[in-house]
C-alpha cells in the first residue's frame, strides 16, 4: 500500500505540472466517471469538500457547462447539491478558495445572476479524487473464475504505464509477472475504463480464465479458501 500512496503522490505533483499525464486525456470518457452520485452530508457539516463541488460540476457534463445562479456561493448546494443544511459563508469561503485555486471560475452577469464553471484544471482535480478512490465490487460468492489483465505498453509511454500498473493494484489486482496482473472478481468495466482513459486499449487484454496451475497460493491471497 506503500507504494500506492507513493505513486499516487507522484501522479498528483506531475499533473501540476504544463505536461501532465491528463493532458490528451479522452475527457468524454472521464466523465463516465462523475455518474455514480456522492453520498451526501447527513446535517453534521457546515460547508461542501472541495470533492463534492468538483464532482457535481464534472458531472454536468463537458468541461465550461454553466450554472446559472441568483446568488453565488449560498445558492451553490442547494441548486447543486441539492442540499440546505450547509452554512451560506461557509459556501462562500468554499466557492472562493475554489475560485482562486483556478478551479472553478465566476461571472457575475448584468441581470443579477452569477455563472459557475468547472475549469479544466478543476477537471483534472475531481478525476484525480475519483480514480484515487476507485475500488472492486465484491460479490458474495466466488464464480471460481480468475481475471487477467495482460498489456505491453511501449516503453516510449512508461509514464502511462506505471500510472496504470499503481491503478491496477489499486484495485487489488495481484501481480503475476511484470506485465500481468489477476484478481478474482468481476473487473471488465474497470479495466475498459482505465484503458481507453488512458489510450492504451490496443496494448491491454482483458482475459477471463477458468483454471490457472498451482493457482492455491492465489486463493490464499484472495482469503478464497
Amino acid at each position: 500500500m506503500e507504494f500506492i500512496k507513493q505513486m499516487i503522490k507522484t501522479i498528483k505533483e506531475q499533473s501540476k505540472k504544463k505536461n501532465s499525464l491528463y493532458a490528451n486525456i479522452d475527457w468524454e470518457k472521464a466523465k463516465e466517471l462523475f455518474k455514480q452520485p456522492l453520498s451526501l452530508p447527513d446535517g453534521k457539516r457546515l460547508f461542501p469538500t472541495t470533492h463534492e463541488v468538483l464532482h457535481i460540476l464534472a458531472a454536468a457534463g463537458a468541461i465550461g457547462l454553466t450554472f446559472a445562479l441568483p446568488k453565488a456561493g449560498a445558492t451553490l448546494a442547494r441548486m447543486i447539491l441539492g442540499v440546505n443544511t450547509y452554512s451560506d459563508w461557509r459556501i462562500n469561503q468554499v466557492v472562493s478558495r475554489l475560485r482562486k485555486q483556478k478551479y472553478i471560475s465566476i461571472k457575475y452577469n448584468g441581470d443579477g445572476s452569477t455563472t459557475v464553471k468547472i475549469t479544466k484544471n478543476g477537471m483534472t482535480k475531481a478525476l484525480t479524487y475519483q480514480l484515487d478512490t476507485m475500488i472492486l465490487s465484491k460479490p458474495k460468492r466466488w464464480d471460481k473464475k480468475w481475471r487477467v489483465v495482460i498489456f505491453d505498453i511501449p516503453n516510449k509511454y512508461k509514464r502511462v504505464r506505471d500510472v496504470f500498473r499503481m491503478r491496477l493494484l489499486q484495485l487489488d489486482l495481484y501481480q503475476l509477472q511484470e506485465s500481468a496482473y489477476i484478481s478474482p472478481y468481476p473487473c471488465f468495466a474497470e479495466i475498459e475504463f482505465l484503458r481507453a482513459l488512458y489510450g492504451v486499449t490496443f496494448t491491454v487484454r482483458y482475459l477471463l480464465v477458468e483454471k490457472i496451475e498451482d493457482d492455491e497460493f492465489l486463493r490464499h491471497k484472495f482469503d478464497l479458501i
